[in-house]
């Protein structure tokens, strides 16, 4: 029976994707449109704050010494801010395409599912413990958490099998708890008070250079396992009757996935707090325009989840000059509604 489900499903498998079947072109276009939204993103994102400089100011703060005023405001304040958006919305939105693919529920998001949670209570217990942390660890306390959370989800959701359906409802319990957790935590601490409603609705005021550095070594590397996952998500996707068939080690790989899950989603944590919803929304938006494959989805999502967190932030500081809203409020703003559509229609 399995051998004639694998000789089944083994055309399928090796079917071009509805993505390559529309032209090779459109991929092309698409990353191009994209990476042009993002580079007039990341230029507003340069110039406007609560100092606002000319297109010429940015410019030249980039490429040369002369102007020291703007010098220092694109290079010690706003670039790596720019810098971290990008690895954060980057970070969130692959993890929600994994989720998605691993569950093959529409509606799975790191935040909805936990492991955001549970990387901000490993962040919020190391800071509250020791305020002055360096970034580094504080970096390595979030990948702790989030592969932490990612196990304790595994082990619930784990009958046998792993059932997609009792992975979604053992995150959202986990979410609540670990996000009960973390406000109790914060709320006994004195020391920590002050920024906790940064820190739990998610914002990059104050990000340095020692936050993208702490934290991209760990965002490299998943985003690299990320994307030799991708095919193995695409076999997952038939079923995991047909996917065992075609010799894949189903729960492994969900258990590989989630990991990789856990280690995006602590990187994102580790610089901007809880920030929601990025995961949710990218990756729809990456199977609308490249189609269902994953080996497109999950960089598409990246570029996506790029655009969408430096735009947010720069929203953030706009909004109430030259004080600023965090940025996690303009992502809910975005994703709430977007999930109420996904469950009201999809």
């Amino acid at each position: 029976m399995a051998k004639m489900a694998a000789e089944t499903a083994a055309p399928a498998a090796s079917a071009p994707p509805r993505a390559l079947a529309r032209g090779s072109w459109r991929p092309l276009l698409v990353l191009l449109v994209g990476l042009a939204i993002l580079a007039a993103a990341g230029y507003a994102s340069l110039m406007f704050g609560a100092v606002r400089l000319s297109p010429g100011e940015v410019w030249s703060g980039l490429t040369s010494t002369d102007d020291a005023f703007a010098r220092n405001v694109v290079w010690q304040i706003r670039y790596p801010r720019l810098l971290d958006a990008m690895i954060v919305g980057a970070g969130l939105a692959v993890a929600g395409a994994l989720l998605q693919g691993v569950t093959r529920n529409p509606l799975a998001d790191p935040t909805i599912l936990g492991v955001t949670a549970a990387c901000g209570l490993a962040s919020a217990s190391l800071i509250v413990y020791d305020p002055q942390s360096p970034q580094w660890a504080i970096a390595a306390a979030c990948v702790v958490g989030g592969l932490v959370g990612a196990g304790v989800l595994y082990v619930i959701a784990w009958r046998g099998a792993v059932s997609p359906l009792r992975l979604t409802l053992a995150g959202v319990a986990l979410s609540a708890f670990f996000g009960a957790a973390i406000v109790g935590l914060l709320a006994s601490s004195r020391t920590f008070l002050q920024t906790s409603l940064g820190f739990l609705a998610g914002g990059l005021y104050g990000s340095e250079w020692r936050d993208l550095w702490a934290a991209l070594p760990w965002f490299v590397g998943a985003l690299a396992a990320a994307l030799l996952l991708a095919g193995r998500l695409n076999i997952l996707a038939l079923g995991d009757d047909v996917a065992a068939g075609l010799g894949l080690l189903t729960d492994r790989t969900r258990l590989m996935v989630l990991a990789v899950v856990g280690i995006l989603t602590a990187a994102a944590v580790s610089i901007a707090g809880l920030v929601s919803f990025v995961g949710l929304v990218c990756p729809h938006i990456a199977r609308y325009t490249v189609g269902s494959d994953n080996r497109l989805v999950i960089p598409f999502s990246a570029l996506y989840g790029a655009i969408l967190v430096v735009l947010a932030d720069l929203g953030a500081r706009l909004i109430i000059q030259p004080a600023e809203v965090p940025m996690g409020i303009i992502t809910a703003a975005i994703g709430a509604p977007f999930l109420l559509y996904l469950v009201r229609f999809r």
